[in-house]
């Protein structure tokens, strides 16, 4: 699919302030702006920014979720099986991955506190990655601790989830789940600008704190955790990822779609797919992502086949306003406020 270049003069005045303040913190803040509309993909810039490389942080969960559905279509495995039944745990009580798949095992989202915790308080979030030295050992170790109580079926938003995943794609397939994920991106949903970069020094920094260069989230290629956040991508292979999201028949595609009710909050609107978030009476999901000082919003509607994408990278506060941002664009495209050709 080929993209649309378009102006960012097209939208509302308020949408572009937005924007414009995001931007005037630093001259090295990035914000790269996206639509899906009636099969057409269009990007607000110029091809230059769809040169850009973003690191997409949780978004990566919903690839995840796609790549452990076909796993469960071809008969690797079983997602209404506890986990046990693929790796190789001490007797207990484990979740099933269809539990892993909607965040409804009941973890909290800094389980295992014992592994997230402490460089979480010696680095803080935007500094350091803080599932950089965890391997699979970890995941399973830490699944054991927890093996004594039967994981209460209610949501509760979790990276653990994803690496624990990681963990069982890899040991069905044998295959080190870094190496099986990118053969999923690149073949089966066709994102070939959608990688995971091992090695810092080929990454070139997008925003910066005065001087200084924040630095990215490092992963090693042994890293479970590549499953909740590993992945970098442009705004091109993003809204690629929505069109598939749109017009694709393909089951590991279109079950993602479908509302796990066991996530329901009390007096909240909030309901998990498998992958995706979505609210309650809505035909609208989503997914946001972010690591470090990275932030991406993906939001889809697939009966009115319309989407957005926003990739940010800035620092301190502002980033999360990517997500704001995102809001503010598919309203406006829903509503029809942006006039395209």
């Amino acid at each position: 699919m080929e993209l649309v270049f378009v102006e960012q003069n097209l939208l509302r005045k308020k949408l572009i302030e937005k924007i414009n303040k995001y931007l005037a913190l630093s001259p090295h803040n990035r914000l790269t702006l996206g639509i899906y509309k009636n099969g057409k993909l269009y990007v607000f810039g110029s091809p230059e920014d769809n040169s850009l490389l973003y690191d997409i942080g949780s978004v990566t969960k919903t690839i995840t979720a796609h790549l452990i559905l076909k796993l469960n279509e071809s008969k690797k495995l079983d997602i209404n099986k506890t986990v046990d039944n693929y790796l190789p745990l001490k007797s207990g009580k484990y979740p099933t991955i269809y539990q892993l798949l909607t965040h409804t095992a009941g973890y909290h989202h800094l389980t295992p506190i014992e592994i997230t915790l402490p460089p979480l308080i010696a680095f803080g979030y935007a500094k350091r990655n803080p599932y950089m030295n965890c391997t699979v050992k970890t995941v399973t170790k830490s699944l054991e601790r927890r093996r004594f109580f039967k994981p209460k079926v209610r949501y509760g938003y979790s990276d653990f989830a994803s690496a624990i995943l990681a963990a069982v794609a890899e040991a069905v397939t044998k295959t080190p789940f870094s190496i099986f994920l990118k053969d999923f991106i690149n073949n089966d949903l066709g994102l070939k600008e959608t990688h995971i970069e091992f090695d810092p020094h080929k990454r070139s920094p997008l925003a910066a704190k005065g001087k200084k260069t924040i630095p990215f989230w490092v992963w090693n290629n042994n890293n479970p955790y590549i499953a909740g956040g590993g992945v970098i991508s442009n705004i091109g292979d993003v809204l690629k990822y929505i069109a598939l999201q749109i017009e694709s028949d393909k089951p590991y595609i279109t079950n993602a779609h479908t509302i796990c009710r066991d996530s329901e909050i009390k007096n909240d609107n909030h309901l998990m797919c498998i992958g995706w978030h979505t609210y309650k009476n809505s035909n609208q999901l989503w997914h946001v992502g972010g690591v470090g000082t990275f932030r991406t919003s993906v939001i889809f509607n697939k009966h009115l086949k319309l989407g957005v994408a926003v990739l940010g990278n800035a620092k301190g506060k502002t980033s999360a306003n990517a997500h704001y941002i995102a809001k503010m664009l598919y309203s406006e495209l829903k509503n029809n406020r942006i006039s395209l050709k």
